[in-house]
């Protein structure tokens, strides 16, 4: 069973949510203690697997989990990938318009 339309909505919602935490994630990783800490020899690449990694969070435990009572399917994690896919490039402009 693939999304249905609610969740799909939900999805594209959070993603855009975390397309507009990247400039705040970016400045924060700027900051001496950040750098001394997490030591990031790429920081596009870890902020786009950080912004990644929270959307898949944050939509299979605690939105999908939350309303549908049970973890998403094959199916459905298939369909939550191939929507983050398509936004990367949206993603990707976000984290080189912050790294100027």
């Amino acid at each position: 069973m693939a999304l249905e339309k609610k969740d799909k909505k939900m999805l594209d919602t959070m993603i855009e949510e975390e397309i507009s935490k990247i400039p705040g994630l970016v400045r924060n990783l700027r900051l001496p203690q950040f750098q001394d800490a997490f030591q990031i020899k790429n920081e596009p690449e870890y902020v786009y697997g950080y912004t990644h990694g929270s959307i898949i969070g944050k939509f299979e435990t605690y939105y999908f989990v939350v309303h549908s009572g049970k973890k998403p399917n094959g199916i459905e994690v298939e369909e939550i990938g191939k929507t983050i896919f398509e936004k990367s490039s949206e993603i990707r402009n976000a984290i080189s318009k912050s790294s100027e």
